[in-house]
Parts: structure tokens; C-alpha cells; sequence
């Protein structure tokens, strides 16, 4: 389970980072809304990534969310040259959510033993 934990606390940060970048950046509102909406997004997978252990499906959930709307969050600065900013981000927590519904949960984990 460290695997899910990992990527998401990764691509959180890396969200986080982008970001920052992105709004210190921008030259227009719809940029600093976007720098914004992508780093709310972000703290969204670092949550999903701190309950990776426990609840597993609702932090999968959690994961897949934020790299889907981190990746809605760029068109709507009208420039999709920040998009190769965010896929490293985008990628990392999807992958971490996948992981999640791939691994059994700690309750089935319980009852094979």
C-alpha cells in the first residue's frame, strides 16, 4: 500500500508547485483562477494520499478526481501551453488512483488472514 501513498503525495506536491508557478506567472485573472483551482485540486490528492491506507476505495476515488479536474482546470485559462506543466501532476495522481482499486482493502486484507 505504500505505492498509492507515495505517487499521491508526489503528484500533490508537484501540483502545488505548478501552481504556485502559474500564478505568480500569470498575466490574466483567468490564469491566477486556474493556478488556483489547480492547487485546491492538488491538496484534494494529498488528501486522497494520506487516507490511502485505510479507506482505499475512497481515497482512490479522491485521486482519479483531482487529476480529472487539475486536467479541466487548464482550458479554462484559454492557453493549453500550461497543460504540459500539469501532466507529470496529472499522471501521478492517476496512476496512485488506479493503484488504489487495484489493491485489496485493509478489511479483506483482515479476513484472509
Amino acid at each position: 500500500m505504500k505505492k498509492p501513498f507515495i505517487l499521491g503525495i508526489i503528484g500533490g506536491f508537484l501540483g502545488l508547485a505548478t501552481a504556485l508557478f502559474v500564478i505568480l506567472s500569470a498575466s490574466s485573472n483567468e490564469m491566477i483562477l486556474s493556478g488556483v483551482q489547480a492547487a485546491l485540486f492538488s491538496s484534494l490528492g494529498l488528501m486522497g494520499a494520506a487516507i490511502a491506507k485505510k479507506e482505499t476505495k475512497f481515497a482512490g476515488y479522491m485521486l482519479i478526481t483531482s487529476a480529472v479536474f487539475i486536467t479541466l482546470t487548464v482550458p479554462i485559462a484559454n492557453t493549453l501551453n500550461f497543460l504540459y506543466l500539469y501532466l507529470p501532476t496529472v499522471a501521478c495522481l492517476g496512476v496512485a488512483g488506479t493503484l488504489c482499486f487495484m489493491e485489496p482493502s485493509g478489511a479483506e486484507e483482515m479476513e484472509d488472514l
